[in-house]
């Protein structure tokens, strides 16, 4: 307590205990001071309280709001579920102050995460004199989701139509994770299945569940990525004339490194490769008939004139790097790289890891399951076409498996949480 309000409490004690003077004088002069006293200790407890439920209400709306956000909504029913909580808590509350309400989507921490503004108001006893225009209070809060849907199928191409389309009687399942496309969503005789389908233009055809329309475009999450290494790879004219390796029997160990001409494997032929980064320039890797192509922590990264062809019966059993600048990667194209990619065997059993093909197109067709083995998968193209009748698993199981799942993707499923 201040000395001067000592001084003044001391003072109204001595007066109220003088022995001169009438009770009714005393009480005349003192009763209104404390009456007033008391009123307003009663105004400030009220203010006090009504501060901490504001904030409540605030965290509370915020929570719920966060609740909505995910990878591709521009934010709306975010802040129409914050709204909706709000207005129903202050629709309960008795004798609640007026309020104007602000609900913004921003970046907090490298995440997108939802603000609640509650700015209140509350006549003061004093006829708003005391403080001028009666009591002011803020609730503030701001929350993220602790996980979102993983994304798992992400098509980044913005021009033209069907950038990912699923023709005939194509299946595409992603029961566990997200499939977007920057553009539009396609679907013609077949069906997608996921946890959650968006699409920024447009969606049509059988998709479960529904698609949501009008999302907002997501960035390339390997954009980052350096993916020069291959430029500053060279192979002379000799090794692209006779570099490439043409076998149809047989085990063949491929090192890690360059691989100049590329491979071309039929008939009973396997090709193994080792642990490590593999490199085709000027030549691509076609596996075909009942030919075999394994690989444990692998990465293939194909140039602007290479790319992988899986066709007919081959076997094929991918599994992608463990460590290293590509973790979690297991095939990819160079930003320069605009051929189709083809996946049309009747074995792809296993490809764990990151199909990342920036500027070209995947085409996953024929008539039997691909990647069904794979504990997890994702797929980053310009473009995707399912045609024929495969079934495309995008398994989502990222706990099963050692290959670490790159930041972007994964397993990230959650509620929110505040963060102010």
């Amino acid at each position: 307590m201040s000395g001067l309000l000592r001084q003044c409490v001391d003072g109204v004690r001595r007066f109220l205990g003088a022995s001169d003077g009438s009770i009714a004088l005393k009480f005349a002069l003192a009763g209104p001071a404390v009456i007033m006293l008391a009123v307003g200790a009663i105004d400030l407890m009220a203010v006090h309280t009504a501060k901490g439920r504001i904030q409540a209400i605030a965290d509370s709306g915020a929570l719920a709001g966060a609740a909505a956000l995910s990878l591709a909504t521009d934010g709306a029913p975010a802040r129409e579920q914050a709204d909706a909580f709000v207005r129903a808590q202050m629709s309960e509350w008795h004798d609640a102050p007026t309020y104007v309400a602000t609900y913004e989507v921003i970046q907090r921490g490298g995440q997108r995460a939802l603000r609640v503004l509650l700015r209140g108001n509350r006549p003061s006893f004093f006829a708003n004199l005391l403080p001028p225009g009666g009591w002011n209070f803020v609730g503030d809060a701001t929350a993220s989701t602790v996980g979102l849907v993983p994304l798992c199928v992400l098509t980044t191409g913005e021009t033209g139509s069907k950038l990912l389309n699923v023709k005939d009687a194509s299946r595409m399942n992603a029961p566990a994770c997200m499939v977007h496309s920057n553009r539009d969503i396609d679907v013609e005789g077949g069906s997608i299945t996921a946890a959650m389908v968006q699409a920024v233009t447009s969606a049509r055809g059988f998709i479960s569940p529904s698609a949501n329309v009008g999302a907002v475009r997501i960035a390339d999450p390997f954009a980052g990525l350096d993916l020069d290494r291959a430029k500053k790879l060279n192979c002379t004219v000799a090794e692209l004339t006779n570099g490439r390796l043409i076998v149809s029997s047989g085990t063949h160990y491929i090192p890690a490194g360059q691989h100049c001409g590329g491979i071309d494997a039929s008939g009973t032929a396997k090709i193994i490769l080792a642990a490590g980064d593999h490199f085709f320039l000027g030549g691509h890797l076609i596996i075909k008939e009942t030919a075999r192509l394994e690989g444990q922590d692998v990465v293939l990264f194909f140039d602007k004139a290479s790319k992988f062809e899986f066709k007919d019966q081959a076997v094929v059993n991918l599994d992608g790097r463990k460590e290293g600048p590509y973790a979690g990667i297991v095939m990819g194209g160079t930003r320069d790289n605009t051929q189709d990619f083809i996946i049309s065997a009747d074995h792809v059993e296993s490809l764990l890891g990151v199909i990342y093909v920036p500027a070209a197109r995947l085409i996953v067709e024929g008539k039997s399951s691909v990647a069904k083995d794979s504990a997890w998968t994702v797929i980053v193209a310009k473009e995707m076409q399912m045609k024929g009748s495969p079934s495309l698993f995008i398994n989502a199981n990222y706990s099963a498996s050692d290959v670490p799942v790159p930041s972007g993707v994964g397993n990230r499923a959650g509620g929110s949480r505040l963060i102010n």
